[in-house]
């Protein structure tokens, strides 16, 4: 019988039976000694019998309950306090399981992948009823008991609660496997975590100064590396600041001199309701701007400004280094794109007279095409011209009171509400096209220019116009070639050149680099070690 799935080691099974729609298997262990948990001692006296219950996996989607003789032995060592024992079954079920472990197993590995109710309703349906409560224990016993201190330990932050609640979480990075989770990320809490664990030698943090004074405090010994990918989201961060404070610069020059960075695309047409409720949101938005500026000229630190106003912090830092009210891009990246195999035929319904979204989307669903509905319909109702979706009872309440707040001061309607206004379905040649947002015109400076196509290689070399984002552009460049080849012996150079460069952003950059990493003498390092998170 040992071919079967179901093959228990150490056990003969003797019989197979079919109860009430479950497989029952009855099997006697077979080993003829165990060793006492207690004293370590072989014994061959076996004291008496009895059966075990445990569950299995499941066969052909029924469940399987496995009956299994098993024999309390005698201790023959007269100095161990235990005179009788259970034999131990580790490769079939732990000690008093009421499951097989790879039974367990199984279990552990839906609940992780779904959510423990989810899984305990597709349980039920496979064979394998469990309820959600014992998933939850499952997935608890699973977690990493830390037997021995890493060398390397990988800390970072993570949300509680977005915006509002972080905790800080612990990894192993040789084994790139979770070890704790701690509720604060507080220095005082990773110190004394560091210090009931002694023995970390390295530590990869980001550049919190939190951890760097809770690494510092907790783990003298150990070495701080500043985390890779840290570093390079750092620099990116910085870039984006200095792209923001340019980007109104970039949307006058544009204008002016009638430069065309985008190809021009097709723009969809908006509805009075969405024009209306699209102008509400940006008074809001504008106002919660202006009273962040307020009180940061107050002298209000972003921390604070972000509690008081229950704000996320990093929309505080973007309001707070933008210079100009950050308008939201015009300009959004269109998923119609997926549709580009399948046009041609689109077209050719269209022109036969089927204008059905859920028609088409069905018919090129048979041709291979797996993306969902609504990209066939936005695509066909820029296609055929049409407004977007009209507006819900609540809407009309937002364009009401957008409609008396116009009322009341006409200059809250800026420009841009004509920009968004509905414009020719296709602009002709040469229209200049609105820039993309600062994120995206960031990424185009730290990405590799030889991955850029054409457009963007276009639209690349006319925001280097800009004296700042040129000096930036040539630094960021030359940074992540450093970070990426771990190349530290131009590291003081760079630092030189940032601080000279006459860009504050670029110069606060370098400054921090050299007082809150260099400070423990081992520059090299930084840039030389394996270990990142």
């Amino acid at each position: 019988m040992s071919h079967l799935p179901f093959s228990l080691p150490g056990f003969d099974i003797k019989q197979v039976l079919d109860v009430e729609n479950t497989v029952v298997i009855q099997a006697a262990a077979t080993r003829s000694t165990a060793l006492c948990p207690s004293c370590q001692h072989i014994s061959q006296r076996v004291h008496s019998y009895y059966t075990r219950s445990p569950r299995d996996l499941p066969s052909s989607g029924r469940a399987v309950q496995l009956k299994l003789l098993v024999r309390r032995f005698r201790c023959q060592n007269v100095q161990c306090p235990r005179l009788t024992f259970s034999e131990r079954l580790p490769e079939v079920v732990a000690v008093s399981a009421q499951r097989t472990v790879r039974l367990s197993a199984t279990l552990r590995l839906f609940a992780i992948a779904l959510s423990a109710q989810l899984a305990s309703r597709l349980l039920k349906e496979v064979g394998m009823p469990t309820s959600s409560d014992t998933l939850v224990r499952l997935v608890k016993q699973s977690l990493v008991s830390l037997k021995e201190v890493p060398k390397a330990l990988g800390v970072d932050d993570f949300a509680l609660r977005r915006g509002k609640t972080y905790g800080t979480i612990l990894v192993d990075l040789s084994t790139h496997r979770p070890i704790e989770l701690l509720l604060e990320r507080t220095a005082e809490t990773l110190s004394a975590w560091l210090e009931a664990h002694p023995g970390v030698a390295y530590i990869s943090r980001d550049r919190s100064s939190e951890y760097m004074r809770g690494a510092s405090e907790g783990a003298p010994q150990a070495q701080q590396i500043l985390d890779r990918w840290h570093l390079l989201k750092n620099m990116r961060e910085v870039v984006q600041r200095i792209v923001s404070r340019a980007h109104a610069t970039l949307k006058q020059r544009q204008k002016e001199a009638g430069v065309t960075v985008r190809t021009p695309y097709k723009k969809k047409k908006r509805s009075s309701s969405e024009v209306a409720a699209s102008q509400v949101a940006r008074l809001r938005r504008q106002a919660w701007y202006e009273e962040v500026v307020a009180q940061y000229q107050q002298g209000k630190s972003i921390a604070a400004i972000a509690r008081e106003l229950q704000m996320s912090p990093t929309t505080v830092r973007k309001f707070v280094y933008a210079g100009a009210f950050p308008e939201h891009s015009a300009h959004k990246r269109r998923q119609t794109y997926r549709l580009t195999p399948y046009l041609s035929y689109l077209q050719q319904r269209v022109a036969d007279g089927c204008e059905n979204a859920s028609m088409l989307w069905q018919e090129i669903c048979q041709q291979g095409f797996s993306h969902g509905y609504k990209v066939v319909n936005t695509w066909l109702r820029e296609y055929l011209g049409r407004p977007g979706r009209r507006s819900s009872e609540e809407e009309k309440i937002k364009q009401q009171s957008f409609l008396n707040a116009v009322a009341a001061e006409p200059g809250l309607l800026s420009s841009r509400t004509e920009m968004r206004e509905d414009s020719p379905s296709q602009p002709a040649e040469g229209t200049v096209e609105p820039l993309g947002s600062p994120r995206h015109l960031t990424w185009l400076l730290v990405r590799d220019p030889e991955e850029l196509d054409q457009q963007d290689q276009l639209t690349l070399s006319f925001i280097r116009e800009v004296g700042d984002i040129n000096i930036a552009y040539d630094l960021t460049q030359r940074f992540f070639t450093m970070v990426r080849e771990r190349q530290a012996d131009r590291l003081d150079t760079w630092l030189e050149e940032c601080q000279s460069s006459g860009v504050p952003d670029l110069q606060t950059f370098a400054l921090w680099l050299e007082a809150g990493i260099f400070c423990l003498e081992r520059c090299p390092q930084l840039f030389l070690q394996q270990w990142t998170s």
